[in-house]
Formats: structure tokens, sequence, C-alpha cells
């Protein structure tokens, strides 16, 4: 158990790291109405990238609106009538896989004999199905409501106004909801207003202001608190819902204030290995003019009802107000993750250290290597996990080429070098860098090879100069498998006059007889003279792109020579083989769709049952990656099957060992 601890100091540091306002990217008032609070759930739905609202009063639906814009998509479905309860719909909340729950409020007191009842959609196109229906221990449910998915199962946390507990549900798929148990809180109330739970046997944050107005507080999941933010720090005079965020191993906690001025204020939290958590200040308060105001009027929610959502795609918060506002506010101005990545905690270092690589910078895995994309104001930066370079022998060597005019005829499809006898690049190439794979420093040499018109010209590169056009850097100790590789936006490298860019990563051994050890985009082939057909291609390295989001970075398929038929989808579903493999519990899984189908990934055991379910969902063409949980499976051999439109297109052997 951890040292309950708590160290109410402001870190300077911290608070000097990123400072800067919330950004309102749009607001919606559609479904507001002051005085009434209409509208009081509000969920981000990752696996269809929608978001959805409970509205409680008038008519009782859940409305689905587009995150990019907040307008409206339609209505899931409502053949069954919410009833019962002081509000037969009050909450929605999604798992990670895209089960949609949503609840009614239950509040005995004021309506003697109700029952708290949870409904639960399979997924957005399915019917609603009534899951529970129970008084519990007649207490006050459904004012905060949250998942939690882990392996095949969903834990569902829900409390409400004046409760000392949070009810702990069970959903295992079948066709009722089981009740797990209770978890005590440190006050009557004190999950009113948010839970948010932080990973699994993480415990959860929660916030809620019956009695005093307590400040947000992180429990573990026997009621224990592990930390209380300082009131200072979050909303002075009170705070309302709380979420729980991370970007790389930067934690955060999000409230806000619908008491007293409708902001948003974040805090930084860290955790020693002693179990000591400490708090700074990440940032001044929001911009309140349009999360606080209906059009002109102020509207104090003296209930504190206000939701937050944090989606890990665009960077943004989407924030419920109370009675004032549907709104997303965007974060880039509190931490900055968008390239250019120049400034902030996460500016790009190429010094063989993977911290400022975050998760929107991933963009592929390949035999057992895994690629991060990011660019600053000078550099394309590449940063490759795993045992590409880190080879005292000498055998490998790291290939970057570039099509600096996707558009055009410049350039050629014949690679510079005979290295793992490869047939063709996937483009017309003008760029090309090579990185041998060892050198006694820590840095590497190479070459930058360009296309004359006629044949490939090469130059040095000799030291961790980014004058030679580019340059790499190996890390050591703890980070030796992390190559950050920088390649310069100047005559020497790319150059500065290009407005797209396709882009292709390999490993091959030096040899013409060698082999292709891995490739990015991973869906091309590796070992021996293979022939290339897929890479990556953005607009321009420009600014607000996240190298893992194929609105920004999309993986294309094409013939050397033939612009015309470059494609933006992939041509065949793919299932990759899950990495690590063999795991012990987590293992990543990714796959590729053509088209926009409904899609399963199943977990079987070798009789052939289905032991899990991590993906049940319609999706885009595109590239996808699900980390599977198998801590509560046995060793042994597994099957994960990719089914689309209920027909099996690939499976693959995994082996989990204890």
């Amino acid at each position: 158990m951890r040292k309950m601890l708590v160290l109410w100091g402001i870190c300077g540091l911290i608070a000097t790291a990123v400072a800067g306002p919330y950004k309102l990217v749009w607001a919606n008032y559609d479904y507001i109405n002051p005085g009434s609070d209409v509208t009081r759930g509000l969920a981000y739905n990752r696996t269809t990238d929608h978001l959805l609202i409970a509205t409680r009063k008038d008519k009782p639906r859940v409305v689905i609106l587009d995150p990019e814009d907040g307008n409206y998509l339609g209505v899931l479905d409502t053949a069954i009538a919410f009833s019962g309860g002081t509000y037969p719909l009050n909450l929605v909340t999604t798992n990670d896989v895209g089960v949609v729950y949503v609840c009614n409020l239950c509040a005995p007191q004021a309506t003697p004999g109700v029952t708290l009842k949870i409904y639960r959609y399979a997924n957005e196109a399915s019917p609603l199905e009534l899951v529970f229906d129970n008084a519990l221990d007649g207490g006050r449910y459904g004012d905060a409501f949250a998942a939690y998915t882990t392996g095949s199962l969903t834990f569902l946390y829900i409390s409400g106004m004046g409760n000392n507990k949070i009810a702990v549900l069970r959903d295992d798929g079948g066709s009722a909801l089981t009740l797990e148990g209770y978890i005590n809180l440190p006050q009557p109330g004190n999950a009113r207003h948010g839970i948010s739970p932080v990973a699994e046997n993480g415990g959860l944050w929660i916030n809620g202001a019956d009695t005093g107005l307590p400040p947000a507080r992180w429990i573990a999941l026997d009621g224990t608190v592990l930390a209380t933010v300082p009131d200072t720090l979050l909303s002075p005079g009170g705070s309302a819902t709380v979420t729980h965020w991370s970007v790389r191993d930067i934690n955060l906690v999000t409230t806000t204030n619908v008491f007293t001025s409708n902001s948003i204020r974040t805090v930084r939290y860290f955790e020693d290995e002693l179990g000591t958590v400490s708090f700074g200040y990440f940032g001044g308060n929001s911009d309140t003019l349009l999360l606080g105001y209906n059009g002109t009027t102020h509207n104090n929610n003296i209930n504190g009802s206000s939701i937050l959502q944090y989606d890990d795609t665009r960077h943004r918060m989407y924030v419920l107000s109370g009675v004032n506002s549907i709104a997303a506010v965007d974060l880039d101005g509190l931490l900055k993750v968008r390239t250019p990545r120049d400034s902030g905690l996460l500016k790009v270092q190429l010094d063989g250290k993977d911290k400022e690589y975050c998760e929107y910078d991933f963009v592929g895995v390949s035999n057992w290597r895994y690629l991060n994309l990011t660019w600053d104001q000078n550099l394309a930066c590449f940063g490759l996990r795993g045992s590409a370079l880190l080879d005292n022998t000498g055998t490998n060597e790291l290939y970057l080429a570039f099509d600096l005019d996707p558009d055009g005829t410049n350039g050629t499809g014949t690679p510079p070098t005979v290295a793992g006898g490869i047939r063709s690049l996937p483009f017309l190439a003008d760029v090309v860098v090579q990185f041998d794979s060892y050198d006694q420093n820590d840095w590497t040499t190479g070459k930058v090879f360009k296309w004359n018109g006629t044949s490939w010209a090469s130059t040095a590169i000799d030291g961790f100069d980014i004058g030679y056009g580019a340059m790499a850097v190996i890390g050591e100790g703890a980070d030796s498998l992390i190559t950050e590789i920088g390649v310069a936006r100047n005559s020497a490298g790319l150059g500065e006059n290009f407005t797209k860019l396709g882009m292709l990563v390999y490993v091959a051994q030096k040899t013409a007889d060698g082999a292709v050890l891995c490739a990015f985009p991973d869906d091309n082939p590796i070992g021996k003279g293979v022939a290339f057909n897929r890479f990556y291609q953005v607009d321009s390295l420009g600014s607000g792109m996240f190298a893992a989001n194929g609105k920004y970075v999309r993986v294309m398929s094409g013939y050397v020579g033939i612009a015309a038929e470059l494609e933006t989808q992939p041509l065949t579903f793919h299932l990759a083989q899950n990495f690590p493999n063999p795991f012990n519990p987590v293992t990543q899984i990714q796959y590729i769709l053509p088209r926009r189908v409904r899609v399963r990934l199943e977990i079987l055991n070798l009789l052939g049952q289905v032991v899990a379910q991590p993906e049940n969902t319609w999706r885009e063409a595109g590239h996808y990656a699900v980390n599977f949980d198998g801590h509560f499976l046995n060793t042994g051999i597994y099957l994960c099957r990719l089914v689309v439109d209920n027909k099996t297109v690939a499976t693959r052997k995994m082996i989990l060992l204890k």
C-alpha cells in the first residue's frame, strides 16, 4: 500500500513548464435550457469517435454529436422507453470497446420506492437493453457514473448526492450486471460530481461537494485516501466533476468550478517510489466566456452538474458545464503535443532518450521495432525503439526514403544501395538517408543520397552535426534500444520546397543477399528481395499534426511511376502478429481495414471457445491498434481472430507465458 503522505507545496518548475489559456474550439447550446438542467450526461466514445449526451428532461434520449464541431449526427435506439427514478435518464458513459451504458437518477428520498436502472447498448447501432434494476442499499445513485474495462470485463462505478458509498457493478457480457460490492467514501457525497478510474487496481479520482466543498481526492478501491489535491490549486471555493488523463509519463487531473466562475483548472501530480504524492498547478484558468454563459446570460448552477471528457486523438477536453454549455477546449496551450514540437515538456531533443515521444507520435510496429514520428521547425524527427541500430557487428543499416513530389515524376524507384536485395521502392524517391548500425561514439555515420535526374549522388554523414543533412543518436543505459534520427529541412537534407512528402523507413542487412528486418508502414513485406508497396504521406511538415492520426499522416499504397494509382486505403484486410509474443499479460494487436466494416477481434482457446472480445464495433478504413490484457487467462496458446461482417478473414497464434 502506498505511503499516505501528501506534499501540499506548489512546484514552481511545473507551473512554468507550459502555461497558457485553454482555447475554445466550439460551444453548443442546442441541448441546454437555462434553469431546467435538461442535459446532464456526456461521454466520448473513442471507438466511434462520437460525443454522446444524455438529455434528462423534455425528451429523454442519447444524442450523438460530432466531436470535431459539435454538430448533431443522430440518436441512439429508443425502442424501449426509459422509465422510473427522479429522472428516467440521467448519465451516459462508455467502455474502452464502445459499449454504451446509461442510467437513471435513483433518489429514494425524493421518490420513494424507485430503483437504480442501468441500460446498455452493445454498440451505438445496437438496441437498448435493461441490464440492471435494483434498489441497492436504498441510497441515491446516478449523479456520477464511470466505466473501466479490463480484458473481457467492464466495471461500472456509480454514486450520488449524500451517498457515502460507490456501488461497483460488473458486466461480463451477459444479460444482467452483477453487483460486486461497495467502496466506502471519506465522507457523504464525496463522489457526487465525478468518478474517474485510473487503471486496473489503480483506484479512482473522485469529486463531490456535499459537505464543506471538499477538494478532489484519489482513493484506492478499498476506499483508502491516497491523495488530496489542495483546493487552492484546483478550484478555490469548491469544484465539480473530475477527470484524470496523461500524456506519456505526465499525469494530470482536471476539474471545473461551476459554483463561482465556471472555470477549468488542471494540476499535475507525481508519485514517488514510496507512494508519496505531490501536486503542482499546471496553467491558467480557462476562458470562461462561452463555457460559463449561455449566450450572454450567466447561469450559476448550484448543483455543480458538469462533466469532463478527454479526447486523446485531438488533445481536447469536452466540457458539459451545468446549464451553460457543451463545449470543446483545446489543450495545446496547456501541454504542447502538436507539431512542430519545439517547446514545452515534450520538445524534441535528439539525445537518445524516449521522453519527448508521446503516444500521439506512434506510427507503427514491425518485427518488434517501434517507430515514432514528429517534427519541429527544422527537423523531421524519427524515434526507433528496438534492436535496429545497436549492432556491434555492423551488419544492419537504417534507411529513410523520401519522395518530395508525390504528384510529380522526379526521382526513382531504385534504391541507392543493394542492401537487403530490395527490388523497388513504393514511390519515386528523391532523397534517401542511410545510417550505419554502429559507431564507437553515441552517434552514427552514414550517407545522404540525392537523385540528380540520372543517378544517386551521396554525401557523408559523420558526427553529431545536422549540417550534414541528417544525424542519428543511439541511447545509452536503459535507453540503449532508442535510436533518434533527425533529417534536416535544409539544402543538405530534405530542402524546403515541398508541399507533400512521402516517407518509408526500413532496416536491412548490408549485402544484396541480405534481408529486410523491419519496414514502416508495417504492411510492407520483409525478408529477402522484397518490393515495397506502402509508404506514409503528409501534406507538409506543418503544425497541428498528430502522426498517429490518419487525418494527418496517411498510409498510401502505390506502384512506382504511376502516381494516379496511389490509394489512401489499404488494399486487403490484414491482422498483424501481436507484439510482444509470447506476452505477459499485455500485448498489442494491430489490424488493417480497406473499407468501413463491422469488425470483431476475438481471442479463442484451443477448444475454439471465445474467451475475450477486445474489439466489437464499426470501423472506418485504416490501421488500428488494440491493447489486450490477458491477466485473467491461464498460461497457454490462444488464437486471435479477425472477424469482418461475421466472416473470419485472418487468424494469428498468441502465446501467454506467466
